[in-house]
């Protein structure tokens, strides 16, 4: 269930002014820790495979949509534990909306 290293320079590229780049390196992101967000989502949060795989795919893209990956601070913490912070916030979200229904 471990998280892959993370290549800083691709983090970095997540910033660019050039949407070519920006959007490989969100790909390549996505692509590294697609697998590890659904495993995470089924270990931990006891999801079945196809909640975690409707929620991995709504959590990456509420990531893009809200710049999570770009807002990240390699000051703060590593990549991979801010990243799951933000899935574990995500994920606690989702069950008090699911709750509320």
């Amino acid at each position: 269930m471990g998280f892959p290293a993370t290549r800083l320079s691709v983090v970095e590229r997540t910033r660019s002014d050039d949407a070519a780049v920006r959007r490989v390196a969100l790909d390549t992101i996505i692509e590294a820790y697609w697998k590890p967000v659904y495993k995470y989502l089924r270990m931990k949060w006891s999801l079945t495979p196809d909640d975690a795989a409707d929620l991995t795919q709504e959590f990456f893209t509420t990531a893009l949509e809200k710049d999570v990956v770009e807002k990240y601070d390699p000051a703060r913490a590593r990549f991979r534990t801010y990243l799951r912070m933000c899935l574990d916030g995500f994920a606690s979200n989702a069950r008090k909306a699911e709750r509320r229904l």
